[in-house]
């Protein structure tokens, strides 16, 4: 196999500004994961706009798609049994 010549970033991180700010006061108060002062203002701030009472902040794409399809299956089917999946036995078509 041969390696790629040129590589397709799909994002870069980079500090353009206050970023490096926000990061330090979260580490200096302990709030390292999807909790804390800023996680709490951008949830306000995305409900908000979303012109909802609540929004939730999420650490990555993957648990926001779980979150979605729960949330759907339960829609749809209802509450499941404790210890099921909201889609257990159910089939689930993406458009």
């Amino acid at each position: 196999m041969k390696p790629f010549e040129s590589k397709v970033w799909l994002a870069t991180p980079t500090m353009h500004g206050e970023e490096m700010k926000y990061i330090q006061r979260a580490y200096e108060t302990n709030w390292m994961s999807t909790v804390g002062e800023n996680i709490n203002e951008v949830e306000k701030i995305a409900a908000d706009k979303a012109e909802m009472k609540y929004a939730v902040g999420l650490s990555c794409c993957t648990a926001a798609l779980h979150l979605t399809v729960k949330h759907a299956g339960e829609a749809l089917y209802g509450k499941p049994a404790i210890g099921h999946g909201a889609l257990e036995g159910k089939r689930v078509i993406a458009v």
